[in-house]
């Protein structure tokens, strides 16, 4: 399968603009041939809470039938994040979906780990399960940002299956280190493929600027980066991967098999004894 990983900015709160602006990637995506096109965390929108809650209370599903409409229209699979609001739920998720070639809803994800440090928990509702979906290409895990901190997430896709984890991010400076190490990291411990897209550009908050970083990248299950966004500012990066070097890297390092549960690891940090010597 070829993957597209379309590293953009977004104006807040703003779903039209960024729609429209966001076309043009995709059509770029569909010009290099890409089965499957990615964008970074909240896209369509950014992080105003408050804009994006008014807006959604017009229009409900707004994001979902325009990014169903452009994978239609250009018959390319296309997967990012935005806010979801269920039925009449207090709170909206922040949703990773995929769409088909055909504009249909193949999986979601609600993320699962929100960042303290910016009052997240205060606006989103939190995710409460892992998912692997089940595609035309193989099993695909899925994961938001702030995820990428949480190593037994990664773990518990790769042991349900998952050959491809998709990362769809706003990371910001100064932690680019941070990501690329972690998201490289998540790609050699699960030997798997993973698409780490993150958010370009800057936003503005009442008390500050936050600068994201870029650098997305497509890693092998040798945590080799295959294709990689710029620093900074909008890319496109392809990558042409193969899911079954995914089961010829578990087979020569069969880690999977030499590692113990997670049960066990609890257990055994449970009954742990500071031992001096």
């Amino acid at each position: 399968m070829k993957i597209a990983i379309l590293q953009t900015d977004a104006v807040q709160g703003a779903f039209e603009e960024n729609l429209a602006h966001i076309e043009n990637f995709v059509r770029i995506a569909k010009e290099g041939n890409a089965d499957l096109a990615i964008f970074p965390e909240m896209f369509l929108c950014g992080f105003n809470y408050k804009a994006n809650a008014k807006f959604l209370a017009q229009k409900q599903n707004y994001a979902e039938d325009k990014i169903a409409s452009l994978a239609k229209k250009y018959e390319i699979a296309l997967c990012g994040t935005f806010p979801h609001i269920e039925g009449n739920a207090t709170l909206p998720s922040n949703r990773l979906v995929i769409f088909d070639n055909t504009g249909k809803q193949i999986a979601t994800y609600d993320k699962t780990h929100l960042f303290g440090v910016f009052n997240e928990d205060k606006h989103i509702a939190r995710g409460e399960n892992v998912v692997v979906a089940d595609t035309i290409w193989g099993k695909i895990g899925l994961s938001i940002c702030y995820d990428i901190r949480f190593a037994d997430l990664f773990t518990s896709m790769a042991t349900s299956g998952a050959k491809l984890i998709i990362m769809c991010a706003a990371f910001p400076h100064p932690r680019s280190e941070h990501w690329t190490t972690l998201c490289k990291a998540r790609a050699i411990e699960n030997q798997c493929f993973f698409a780490a897209v993150n958010r370009a550009g800057e936003e503005r908050f009442p008390n500050s600027t936050i600068k994201y970083c870029g650098l997305s990248a497509v890693y092998n299950p040798w945590g080799e980066t295959i294709a990689q966004c710029k620093l900074d500012v909008e890319d496109v990066a392809f990558a042409d991967i193969d899911l079954s070097e995914a089961d010829k890297v578990r087979a020569k390092i069969p880690s999977f098999s030499d590692r113990r549960s997670l049960n066990f690891y609890y257990k055994l940090a449970k009954n742990t004894e500071n031992q001096t010597i």
